[in-house]
């Protein structure tokens, strides 16, 4: 006979997969017939941009370029500095088995160092590795038994869950197109040497099933001044990035975490007779928005009746969890030597960081790593562009509300800004201004009941009354299902309190609605005389 149960569905995401691989980029880049030959190279500067990831059964695949720009001085009488760009398209495929099309993809991309050859005076080659670390997930109904219909003669057993449960992620495209004009004091454009993109201040609002996802595009531009001198040149400005994400059921108790790809980026300059004072900036940005839902369950995790053998079906269900998402915006004061700087004049300045170590404490996670500073930077005197790389180490303990020793901490670290001052002919001092991001995830399994069937017993087969010494590991709960009684059956004859219990206590356990015949102190004095702890001893009826 089936027993009816009232059920709890959960909604959640399973982890199926999580895969790593490296792809080396590699390609020749020539220059132009309508440019000069290479004397030397100033600055190669790379960007990945994933422009397509795609699921279906069996494979997910990834497409994306990798964006190369090239400073180089010209090998003429006039020694201008000159652009290359090329465009290095790559493609991977993950094999997984259980990945469908409506799966989820969450994929990181990491750069490796550039390494670039000179060939000769019209070519150069550029080999770059590529980090893609994938995971794929799929959305999972599992309806687990909360409660019976009939509770008569039958003892449940629940557990109440809190989790935050990773319930889906749903991707927007958002198309930037912006004309940016350059302030008074700086000169027209002539040849654009470097443009860069880079998404800062990432936040979001909810209303309405939709989440407002925005954020402020840093643009950065080097070019080389269309006047006399043709100096190089640097500015940068600031733009929002705004789009909405349709999410049908959320509200203000769940939690949205951002992931901002930028898919393309393309600058020009914008003429108007023959100068251009402005440029026109493209770029399709790609938004990920992974919404957690916090979720209270209250399910059946063991059932029996006393008078009756129960069969359960059981099933165990992984889902991934938040535990922790905790932004930290700190500020890191560093100084760096440069020779002769009182003849230089700075054209930008790249940070990056890197994370070596990390050790998770209560509280705490302390970080350590070095931070590579590019700066590329115009010698008046010499008239040439030069650049220089510094690597500083750099060590930082963030507060994280929530965090423990031994968990699994995934933290990234972003440079928002910088800024800089020079302080003497040698020195300049650098503010940075650091986004760190920790986020716990685990997977959790729940193991919950979905089916319960009864099977009637002829003859139970338990003594009137046993004198029972409690064992490490036992609860009230197991002794009771074990000798087919009730936990506030066994609270009732021993005169408990609350069901702790403590091993080599002493327990008496009778027959349900059957009451022993003599006073239970005598029973217990008895067994004191003549047996051993860690046993059990069986009555029958008197």
């Amino acid at each position: 006979m089936n027993i009816e149960t009232i059920n709890e569905t959960i909604n959640s995401t399973q982890l199926i997969s999580n895969d790593k691989k490296i792809k080396i980029v590699e390609g020749d880049m020539s220059v132009p017939d309508i440019k000069p030959d290479i004397l030397s190279l100033v600055d190669v500067d790379t960007e990945v941009y994933i422009t397509k990831v795609e699921t279906e059964n069996g494979k997910v695949n990834v497409e994306g370029v990798l964006d190369v720009s090239v400073i180089y001085m010209s090998d003429d009488e006039n020694g201008t500095f000159r652009n290359l760009n090329n465009v290095f398209n790559f493609y991977e495929t993950f094999n997984t088995d259980e990945v469908m099309e409506d799966s989820m993809v969450d994929l990181k991309v990491y750069k490796g160092a550039t390494e670039c050859k000179v060939i000769n005076g019209r070519k150069i080659n550029i080999k770059v590795p590529i980090t893609l670390d994938l995971r794929t997930m799929n959305n999972v109904e599992c309806c687990f038994a909360r409660d019976v219909v009939d509770d008569r003669n039958v003892e449940i057993q629940k557990e109440n869950i809190n989790m935050s449960i990773l319930c889906n992620c749903k991707n927007q495209e958002i198309n930037l197109e912006e004309n940016i004009s350059l302030d008074e004091n700086c000169p027209p454009i002539g040849e654009i040497l470097r443009a860069n993109i880079k998404l800062i201040n990432e936040d979001y609002k909810i209303s309405y099933n939709k989440i407002l996802a925005k954020a402020d595009a840093l643009i950065k531009i080097i070019y080389i001044a269309d006047n006399e001198k043709q100096t190089p040149e640097f500015f940068e400005s600031t733009v929002p990035v705004m789009g909405f994400v349709d999410y049908d059921g959320i509200n203000e108790d769940m939690k949205v975490k951002l992931d901002f790809n930028v898919k393309s980026f393309i600058v020009r300059p914008i003429y108007q007779d023959l100068k251009s004072v402005s440029f026109a900036v493209e770029s399709n940005i790609d938004v990920k928005a992974c919404v957690y839902n916090n979720q209270e369950i209250n399910i059946i995790s063991d059932i029996y009746r006393p008078d009756m053998n129960l069969n359960c079906e059981y099933k165990n269900v992984q889902i991934i969890q938040n535990v922790i998402n905790q932004n930290e915006n700190i500020e890191m004061t560093q100084g760096l030597l440069i020779p002769d700087l009182e003849n230089v004049r700075v054209l930008n300045i790249d940070a990056t960081p890197n994370i070596t170590k990390k050790s998770v404490l209560d509280g705490k996670v302390a970080l350590e790593g070095n931070i590579v500073f590019d700066i590329l930077f115009y010698n008046e005197t010499k008239r040439t562009i030069e650049n220089k790389k510094m690597e500083l180490p750099f060590q930082q303990v963030v507060k994280v509300n929530g965090l423990q020793t031994g968990m699994y901490a995934n933290v990234t670290m972003d440079i928002a800004q910088i800024n800089y001052q020079k302080i003497d002919g040698s020195q300049m001092q650098i503010r940075l201004l650091a986004n760190i991001n920790v986020s716990v995830e685990e997977e959790r399994t729940i193991r919950g009941i979905t089916n319960i069937d009864t099977e009637e017993v002829s003859n139970i087969n338990t003594p009137s009354i046993v004198i029972y010494y409690v064992k490490a590991g036992d609860s009230l709960w197991n002794i009771a299902k074990r000798f087919r009684t009730t936990v506030s059956n066994i609270m009732e004859e021993n005169e408990l309190q609350s069901d702790n219990i403590v091993p080599g206590q002493q327990l008496v356990i009778s027959k349900k609605n059957i009451k022993p015949r003599v006073e239970l102190m005598n029973w217990r004095n008895w067994i004191e005389r003549g047996n051993k702890k860690g046993t059990e001893v069986k009555m029958c009826n008197f």
